[in-house]
Protein backbone atom coordinates (compact mmCIF):
# COMPACT_ATOMS: atom_id res chain seq x y z
CA UNK A 1 0.00 0.00 0.00
CA UNK A 2 1.28 3.50 -0.78
CA UNK A 3 1.88 6.12 1.90
CA UNK A 4 -1.08 8.11 0.61
CA UNK A 5 -3.22 5.02 0.92
CA UNK A 6 -2.05 4.49 4.46
CA UNK A 7 -2.97 8.06 5.37
CA UNK A 8 -6.40 7.75 3.90
CA UNK A 9 -7.16 4.41 5.50
CA UNK A 10 -5.97 5.63 8.88
CA UNK A 11 -8.26 8.63 8.70
CA UNK A 12 -5.53 10.93 10.03
CA UNK A 13 -3.57 13.20 7.73
CA UNK A 14 -0.33 14.95 8.53
CA UNK A 15 -0.99 18.27 10.24
CA UNK A 16 -4.67 17.48 10.82
CA UNK A 17 -5.87 17.13 14.44
CA UNK A 18 -6.84 13.57 15.27
CA UNK A 19 -10.50 12.97 16.03
CA UNK A 20 -10.93 11.99 19.67
CA UNK A 21 -13.20 9.17 20.68
CA UNK A 22 -16.24 10.15 22.76
CA UNK A 23 -14.80 8.50 25.86
CA UNK A 24 -11.41 9.77 27.00
CA UNK A 25 -8.77 7.03 27.21
CA UNK A 26 -7.44 8.42 30.51
CA UNK A 27 -9.41 9.65 33.52
CA UNK A 28 -7.77 11.77 36.20
CA UNK A 29 -8.03 9.82 39.44
CA UNK A 30 -5.74 11.84 41.72
CA UNK A 31 -3.80 15.09 41.70
CA UNK A 32 -1.22 15.14 44.48
CA UNK A 33 0.72 18.33 45.30
CA UNK A 34 4.45 18.20 45.93
CA UNK A 35 6.31 20.40 48.45
CA UNK A 36 6.13 24.11 47.64
CA UNK A 37 9.90 24.44 47.52
CA UNK A 38 10.11 22.33 44.35
CA UNK A 39 10.04 25.01 41.68
CA UNK A 40 11.83 23.53 38.65
CA UNK A 41 10.83 21.12 35.93
CA UNK A 42 10.96 17.33 35.92
CA UNK A 43 12.72 15.04 33.49
CA UNK A 44 12.26 11.30 32.92
CA UNK A 45 11.26 9.48 36.09
CA UNK A 46 11.31 5.90 37.30
CA UNK A 47 8.51 3.86 38.87
CA UNK A 48 8.30 1.01 41.37
CA UNK A 49 4.98 -0.46 40.23
CA UNK A 50 4.65 -2.98 43.06
CA UNK A 51 5.54 -0.54 45.81
CA UNK A 52 3.70 2.35 44.11
CA UNK A 53 6.73 4.59 44.36
CA UNK A 54 7.67 7.25 41.86
CA UNK A 55 11.27 8.46 41.57
CA UNK A 56 10.99 11.95 40.13
CA UNK A 57 13.88 14.01 38.77
CA UNK A 58 13.51 17.60 39.98
CA UNK A 59 16.21 19.04 37.72
CA UNK A 60 16.77 22.58 38.98
CA UNK A 61 16.06 21.56 42.57
CA UNK A 62 18.91 19.03 42.39
CA UNK A 63 17.06 16.18 44.03
CA UNK A 64 15.29 12.93 43.29
CA UNK A 65 11.80 13.01 44.75
CA UNK A 66 10.53 9.67 46.06
CA UNK A 67 6.73 9.77 46.14
CA UNK A 68 4.07 7.22 47.09
CA UNK A 69 1.54 7.63 44.27
CA UNK A 70 -0.88 5.22 45.92
CA UNK A 71 -1.31 7.31 49.06
CA UNK A 72 -0.14 10.67 47.77
CA UNK A 73 2.71 10.94 50.28
CA UNK A 74 6.25 12.24 49.94
CA UNK A 75 8.70 9.56 51.11
CA UNK A 76 12.14 11.07 50.56
CA UNK A 77 14.12 13.75 48.78
CA UNK A 78 17.46 12.29 47.65
CA UNK A 79 20.20 14.91 47.51
CA UNK A 80 23.69 14.58 46.06
CA UNK A 81 22.68 14.75 42.40
CA UNK A 82 23.79 17.90 40.63
CA UNK A 83 21.31 17.65 37.75
CA UNK A 84 19.01 14.60 37.96
CA UNK A 85 17.77 13.62 34.53
CA UNK A 86 16.54 10.02 34.28
CA UNK A 87 16.05 7.06 36.63
CA UNK A 88 16.16 3.29 36.25
CA UNK A 89 14.72 1.21 39.10
CA UNK A 90 15.76 -2.45 39.37
CA UNK A 91 13.43 -4.14 41.81
CA UNK A 92 15.43 -7.37 41.82
CA UNK A 93 18.54 -5.58 43.08
CA UNK A 94 16.83 -2.80 45.08
CA UNK A 95 18.87 -0.19 43.24
CA UNK A 96 18.28 3.16 41.58
CA UNK A 97 20.45 4.36 38.70
CA UNK A 98 20.29 8.12 38.11
CA UNK A 99 21.85 10.01 35.20
CA UNK A 100 23.34 13.27 36.46
CA UNK A 101 23.70 16.09 33.94
CA UNK A 102 26.67 17.32 35.92
CA UNK A 103 28.60 14.38 34.44
CA UNK A 104 27.85 11.14 36.29
CA UNK A 105 25.80 8.00 36.64
CA UNK A 106 24.87 7.60 40.31
CA UNK A 107 23.62 4.43 42.00
CA UNK A 108 21.54 4.42 45.18
CA UNK A 109 19.99 1.78 47.43
CA UNK A 110 16.26 1.99 46.65
CA UNK A 111 15.26 1.16 50.24
CA UNK A 112 17.68 3.23 52.33
CA UNK A 113 18.45 5.70 49.53
CA UNK A 114 22.12 5.60 50.49
CA UNK A 115 24.61 6.28 47.66
CA UNK A 116 26.37 3.10 46.54
CA UNK A 117 28.58 4.04 43.61
CA UNK A 118 29.08 6.62 40.89
CA UNK A 119 30.73 6.73 37.47
CA UNK A 120 32.08 9.80 35.73
CA UNK A 121 30.85 10.54 32.22
CA UNK A 122 30.76 13.72 30.13
CA UNK A 123 28.52 16.59 31.15
CA UNK A 124 24.86 16.59 30.13
CA UNK A 125 24.27 12.94 31.00
CA UNK A 126 20.59 12.71 30.23
CA UNK A 127 18.46 10.08 28.44
CA UNK A 128 18.91 6.43 29.38
CA UNK A 129 17.57 3.12 28.14
CA UNK A 130 17.74 -0.24 29.89
CA UNK A 131 18.24 -3.56 28.15
CA UNK A 132 16.76 -6.32 30.34
CA UNK A 133 18.41 -9.00 28.20
CA UNK A 134 22.00 -7.93 28.93
CA UNK A 135 21.16 -5.84 32.02
CA UNK A 136 23.02 -2.98 30.41
CA UNK A 137 22.08 0.65 30.90
CA UNK A 138 22.88 3.02 28.04
CA UNK A 139 23.46 6.65 29.06
CA UNK A 140 23.61 9.61 26.66
CA UNK A 141 26.26 12.18 27.61
CA UNK A 142 28.41 14.92 26.10
CA UNK A 143 27.43 16.72 22.92
CA UNK A 144 26.79 20.44 22.78
CA UNK A 145 27.46 21.23 26.45
CA UNK A 146 30.75 19.31 26.29
CA UNK A 147 31.71 21.33 23.17
CA UNK A 148 31.93 18.15 21.12
CA UNK A 149 30.68 17.55 17.59
CA UNK A 150 29.59 14.09 18.73
CA UNK A 151 27.54 12.66 21.58
CA UNK A 152 28.56 9.60 23.57
CA UNK A 153 26.35 6.71 24.58
CA UNK A 154 28.07 4.91 27.47
CA UNK A 155 26.99 1.43 28.56
CA UNK A 156 27.09 0.06 32.11
CA UNK A 157 26.51 -3.41 33.49
CA UNK A 158 23.89 -2.70 36.15
CA UNK A 159 24.51 -6.00 37.94
CA UNK A 160 28.31 -5.96 38.13
CA UNK A 161 28.36 -2.14 38.38
CA UNK A 162 30.99 -1.76 35.70
CA UNK A 163 31.37 0.31 32.56
CA UNK A 164 31.40 -2.00 29.53
CA UNK A 165 31.69 0.19 26.45
CA UNK A 166 30.62 3.26 24.53
CA UNK A 167 29.80 4.56 21.07
CA UNK A 168 30.17 8.07 19.63
CA UNK A 169 27.36 9.36 17.43
CA UNK A 170 27.95 12.39 15.22
CA UNK A 171 25.68 15.21 16.39
CA UNK A 172 25.34 17.42 19.45
CA UNK A 173 21.88 16.33 20.64
CA UNK A 174 20.98 12.66 21.07
CA UNK A 175 17.64 12.16 22.80
CA UNK A 176 15.57 9.08 23.68
CA UNK A 177 16.70 5.56 22.77
CA UNK A 178 14.89 2.28 22.18
CA UNK A 179 16.28 -1.26 22.51
CA UNK A 180 14.96 -4.20 20.51
CA UNK A 181 14.77 -7.40 22.54
CA UNK A 182 14.83 -9.95 19.72
CA UNK A 183 17.85 -8.44 18.00
CA UNK A 184 20.99 -6.41 18.69
CA UNK A 185 19.85 -2.94 17.67
CA UNK A 186 19.58 0.24 19.71
CA UNK A 187 17.70 3.09 18.02
CA UNK A 188 18.88 6.56 19.08
CA UNK A 189 16.99 9.74 18.27
CA UNK A 190 19.57 12.12 16.81
CA UNK A 191 17.58 15.32 17.12
CA UNK A 192 20.48 17.46 15.92
CA UNK A 193 20.57 15.64 12.57
CA UNK A 194 16.84 14.75 12.45
CA UNK A 195 17.60 11.07 12.01
CA UNK A 196 17.66 7.70 13.77
CA UNK A 197 21.15 6.38 14.52
CA UNK A 198 21.36 2.61 15.02
CA UNK A 199 24.12 0.75 16.83
CA UNK A 200 24.75 -2.75 18.17
CA UNK A 201 24.01 -3.17 21.88
CA UNK A 202 26.63 -5.91 22.25
CA UNK A 203 29.77 -4.60 20.56
CA UNK A 204 28.68 -0.96 19.99
CA UNK A 205 29.44 -0.87 16.27
CA UNK A 206 27.31 1.48 14.16
CA UNK A 207 24.71 -0.29 12.06
CA UNK A 208 23.07 2.49 10.10
CA UNK A 209 21.32 5.85 9.87
CA UNK A 210 17.69 6.54 8.94
CA UNK A 211 17.05 10.17 7.90
CA UNK A 212 13.63 11.51 8.85
CA UNK A 213 11.89 13.96 6.54
CA UNK A 214 8.44 14.21 8.12
CA UNK A 215 9.04 13.91 11.87
CA UNK A 216 10.60 17.16 13.06
CA UNK A 217 13.03 17.27 16.00
CA UNK A 218 12.57 13.58 16.78
CA UNK A 219 12.89 13.08 20.52
CA UNK A 220 11.55 9.72 21.77
CA UNK A 221 10.55 6.37 20.30
CA UNK A 222 8.95 3.03 21.12
CA UNK A 223 9.04 -0.29 19.28
CA UNK A 224 6.45 -2.83 18.21
CA UNK A 225 8.70 -5.78 17.42
CA UNK A 226 5.84 -8.07 16.35
CA UNK A 227 4.53 -5.59 13.81
CA UNK A 228 7.99 -4.31 12.83
CA UNK A 229 7.09 -0.71 13.58
CA UNK A 230 9.09 2.02 15.31
CA UNK A 231 6.99 4.88 16.70
CA UNK A 232 8.95 8.16 16.67
CA UNK A 233 7.59 11.30 18.35
CA UNK A 234 8.81 14.75 17.31
CA UNK A 235 8.88 17.93 19.35
CA UNK A 236 6.90 19.79 16.71
CA UNK A 237 3.77 17.65 16.86
CA UNK A 238 4.32 14.58 14.68
CA UNK A 239 4.20 10.88 15.53
CA UNK A 240 5.90 8.90 12.80
CA UNK A 241 5.11 5.26 12.09
CA UNK A 242 8.38 3.83 10.77
CA UNK A 243 9.11 0.45 9.21
CA UNK A 244 11.67 -0.97 11.68
CA UNK A 245 13.21 -3.16 8.96
CA UNK A 246 13.80 -0.51 6.31
CA UNK A 247 13.50 2.83 8.14
CA UNK A 248 10.78 4.02 5.74
CA UNK A 249 8.39 6.65 7.09
CA UNK A 250 4.95 5.11 6.49
CA UNK A 251 2.52 7.36 8.29
CA UNK A 252 2.38 10.61 10.27
CA UNK A 253 -0.13 11.16 13.09
CA UNK A 254 -0.83 14.49 14.77
CA UNK A 255 0.17 14.87 18.45
CA UNK A 256 0.51 17.73 20.91
CA UNK A 257 3.68 19.85 20.96
CA UNK A 258 6.77 19.20 23.08
CA UNK A 259 6.67 15.38 23.06
CA UNK A 260 9.17 14.03 25.59
CA UNK A 261 7.87 10.56 26.54
CA UNK A 262 6.29 7.66 24.69
CA UNK A 263 5.04 4.20 25.64
CA UNK A 264 3.68 1.30 23.64
CA UNK A 265 1.52 -1.31 25.38
CA UNK A 266 1.58 -4.47 23.26
CA UNK A 267 -1.31 -6.06 25.18
CA UNK A 268 -3.80 -3.27 24.45
CA UNK A 269 -1.96 -2.12 21.30
CA UNK A 270 -2.04 1.45 22.52
CA UNK A 271 0.54 4.20 22.07
CA UNK A 272 0.83 6.98 24.68
CA UNK A 273 2.71 10.20 23.87
CA UNK A 274 3.25 12.80 26.61
CA UNK A 275 4.18 16.38 25.73
CA UNK A 276 4.67 19.54 27.77
CA UNK A 277 4.00 22.15 25.09
CA UNK A 278 0.98 24.42 25.25
CA UNK A 279 -1.39 23.26 27.99
CA UNK A 280 0.35 19.88 28.26
CA UNK A 281 -1.13 16.74 26.73
CA UNK A 282 -1.16 12.97 26.41
CA UNK A 283 -2.17 11.59 23.03
CA UNK A 284 -3.42 8.01 22.94
CA UNK A 285 -3.69 5.92 19.78
CA UNK A 286 -4.95 2.41 19.17
CA UNK A 287 -3.12 0.23 16.70
CA UNK A 288 -5.65 -1.69 14.59
CA UNK A 289 -2.81 -3.41 12.75
CA UNK A 290 0.71 -2.46 11.75
CA UNK A 291 -0.53 0.02 9.13
CA UNK A 292 -3.73 1.39 10.71
CA UNK A 293 -4.15 3.60 13.80
CA UNK A 294 -6.97 5.56 15.34
CA UNK A 295 -6.89 8.32 17.90
CA UNK A 296 -8.55 7.57 21.23
CA UNK A 297 -8.21 11.17 22.31
CA UNK A 298 -5.90 13.90 23.52
CA UNK A 299 -6.00 14.46 27.27
CA UNK A 300 -4.99 17.88 28.58
CA UNK A 301 -2.62 17.71 31.57
CA UNK A 302 -0.67 20.76 32.82
CA UNK A 303 1.69 23.24 31.10
CA UNK A 304 5.23 21.92 31.10
CA UNK A 305 4.17 18.39 32.08
CA UNK A 306 6.41 16.75 29.50
CA UNK A 307 7.09 13.33 31.02
CA UNK A 308 4.75 10.45 31.77
CA UNK A 309 4.95 6.78 32.67
CA UNK A 310 2.57 3.95 31.84
CA UNK A 311 2.15 1.58 34.79
CA UNK A 312 0.56 -1.38 33.05
CA UNK A 313 0.44 -3.49 36.22
CA UNK A 314 -1.87 -0.97 37.89
CA UNK A 315 -3.73 0.28 34.83
CA UNK A 316 -2.47 3.79 35.50
CA UNK A 317 -0.64 6.55 33.68
CA UNK A 318 1.48 8.96 35.73
CA UNK A 319 2.43 12.50 34.79
CA UNK A 320 4.74 14.89 36.66
CA UNK A 321 3.68 18.52 36.36
CA UNK A 322 5.98 21.40 37.38
CA UNK A 323 4.84 24.35 39.49
CA UNK A 324 2.83 26.76 37.36
CA UNK A 325 0.83 29.96 37.83
CA UNK A 326 0.98 29.83 41.62
CA UNK A 327 0.11 26.13 41.79
CA UNK A 328 2.61 23.69 43.32
CA UNK A 329 4.22 20.88 41.36
CA UNK A 330 1.94 17.86 41.14
CA UNK A 331 1.85 14.15 40.51
CA UNK A 332 -1.12 13.39 38.28
CA UNK A 333 -2.47 9.84 38.44
CA UNK A 334 -4.71 8.80 35.55
CA UNK A 335 -6.73 5.61 35.29
CA UNK A 336 -6.44 3.88 31.93
CA UNK A 337 -9.94 3.45 30.51
CA UNK A 338 -10.20 -0.01 28.90
CA UNK A 339 -11.53 -0.46 25.38
CA UNK A 340 -15.24 -1.04 25.03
Amino acid sequence: MTVCGLLASAGVAAGTPATAAPDAPLKLAHSYPLPADIKGHFDHFGVDAEGKRLFGTAVEDRKVVVFDFGRGKLIKEIAGVQEPRAVLYRSDLSKLYVSDGGGALRIFDSNTFAPLKSFSVSVDADPIVYDPVTHRLFVVNGGEKAHHEYTSVTAFDTTALTQVGAVRLLGIEIEGMTVEFAGPRVFANNRDKNQIDIFDRNDFHKIGIWPLSRVKRNTVSALDETGHRLFVAGHEGQLGIIDSDSGKELLILDIGPGADDIAYDAASRRIYVCGGGGSGSVDVFEQTDADHYRSLGRVTTQPGAATGHLVTEAGEYLVMAPAHAGKPAQVLVYSVVPAR
